[in-house]
């Protein structure tokens, strides 16, 4: 009973001395100053994407109708294309290239908090009929001078600014009162020095944490986020979890610098140091450790060997077509419309079909050292709360490797769909009608289970509360020795 009211005296006495020099406000400032500037440029981000999403649909929406009244003068003889490459009856280029649609990843309502690997990976892939190489390495990515510096975002401020603040604020919890002498005369009250610290502690906490979620909330609804959803609830929450852990590993640390009775100075030397060991130095090992163990064939390699592949298909080409004419005369006996090379193009899906497999292993011994990569950074990113920190940021935004691979698997599996609409017709010679181009593929992104995503935020909250709990049993330890006088 005694404790509690101790605590709530201090912690009150810790609100007015605030609020006399002025802390608080200057506190929300700077964080109003700094999430506001994060959310401009996180959503300036997400309209640049959507932007983009926009252009492509509505190019793919102008071409088709260009192709459907095409193949309606070709239909009322009002028009006889020269080449095979202009008929919009014909399948394979069709297919392959003047129909070829886009495959979109929604951007979640949370997207303008974290950027994460949205600057990687571009918000839609363009399929086609080929094979998967000819979508799959277009990919259009940010400059990499932007990419080297890193983006203004929430997950920014929280990750790297966030820590900094708390710094400023705790560095000297109890050396300065015991610099000034105070501390003794404190300590001649019946209040234990660990509920003295506990309760200086308590009043920052709430205060950096209610208002940056405040302000965060504030931010959400301003850009127009939707917060009524249980979609975006949930990702809320999990979101004010995250950040309270986070904010509590950062007081914890400072507490437990505290409790080494070193001076002020020493303390914020010291908490600095770990701020670039934690944030800088741990993700720069992580990263080079990574790399060492499972490197990533270079970009340029992996397409020489897919260009090799694609030429020593074209080179068994004519056996393989040899063999398809001895297999299905049929197919070579029938009327080829004027203008089609069908002989020319059989020859070329047989190519693309005989470099598939091989351009699908290479293609994915890539993707398996990538994955790889990633499972050793998710195992030794507990070494680091930044890390952890970052990367359940972006998995409540939406913006993590995880959905981008998972979008992967879907246009993988679109493409196999959007092939075995168009390949038949091309090897039968069947020509398109308006009913087929009512009746081509389309995508739709079915979005991951939540269950999946709340697993891994769950880990990472587990991958911070570890931390805080030995950063806390480190502390108290110290402070039963605690020195009071300097």
């Amino acid at each position: 009973m005694h404790t509690t009211l101790y605590l709530k005296e201090i912690f009150n006495f810790e609100r007015s001395l605030f609020r006399a020099e002025r802390l608080d406000f200057f506190v929300a400032l700077i964080l109003f100053a700094a999430i506001a500037y994060a959310f401009v440029n996180g959503q300036s981000w997400v309209n640049k994407q959507q932007q983009a999403v926009h252009a492509a649909q509505t190019e793919e929406s102008v071409r088709l109708q260009e192709l459907k009244n095409n193949l309606n003068k070709i239909d009322a003889g009002s028009l006889k294309p020269a080449k095979a490459f202009e008929n919009p009856a014909n399948a394979y280029w069709v297919g392959n290239r003047h129909a070829a649609t886009y495959a979109v990843l929604p951007p979640t309502a949370f997207a303008a908090t974290a950027i994460g690997q949205s600057d990687l990976n571009p918000p839609y892939v363009k399929v086609s009929a080929d094979n998967k190489e000819s979508f799959a390495l277009n990919e259009e990515i940010e400059n990499p001078g932007n990419l080297l510096i890193g983006n203004f975002d929430l997950a920014f401020v929280v990750v790297f600014l966030l820590p900094l603040l708390i710094i400023a604020l705790s560095y000297n919890l109890i050396s300065a009162e015991r610099e000034q002498g105070t501390l003794a005369i404190v300590m001649t009250n019946p209040v234990p020095l660990w509920v003295l610290i506990a309760g200086k502690l308590s009043f920052r906490v709430v205060l950096v944490f209610s208002l940056t979620v405040s302000i965060t909330v504030i931010g959400l609804l301003v850009i127009g986020t939707d917060l009524s959803t249980m979609d975006s609830l949930v990702r809320l929450g999990w979101w004010i979890a995250l950040l309270l852990a986070y904010i509590l590993f950062w007081f914890a640390l400072a507490a437990a610098v505290n409790a080494l009775a070193k001076s002020s100075a020493q303390n914020a030397l010291i908490l600095t140091g770990l701020w670039l060991l934690i944030l800088l130095v741990l993700p720069a090992l992580i990263s080079i450790a990574v790399n060492a163990v499972y490197p990533v064939p270079f970009r340029v390699a992996m397409v020489g060997s897919i260009r090799s592949a694609q030429t020593d298909a074209n080179r068994e080409a004519d056996a393989s077509v040899a063999r398809f004419e001895q297999e299905h005369p049929e197919m070579t006996a029938m009327p080829v419309a004027k203008g089609d090379d069908y002989a020319a193009t059989r020859k070329r899906v047989l190519v693309q079909q005989a470099a598939a497999e091989r351009i699908a292993q290479i293609m994915a011994g890539y993707d398996r050292q990538l994955s790889q990569q990633q499972r050793i950074v998710d195992s030794l990113s507990f070494l680091s709360p930044a890390i952890v920190m970052q990367e359940a940021l972006n998995a409540v935004a939406g913006t993590d490797n995880n959905r981008y691979q998972y979008l992967s698997r879907q246009v993988d599996a679109f493409h196999h769909v959007w092939q075995g609409f168009f390949l038949p017709k091309v090897l039968e010679n069947t020509p398109l009608t308006l009913a087929d181009y009512q009746r081509f593929p389309r995508f739709a992104y079915v979005e991951q289970a939540i269950s999946e995503t709340n697993m891994r935020l769950l880990g990472g909250l587990l991958g911070l509360a570890v931390p805080i709990g030995l950063l806390c049993l480190f502390s108290v330890r110290r402070i039963r020795n605690y020195p009071v006088t300097a």
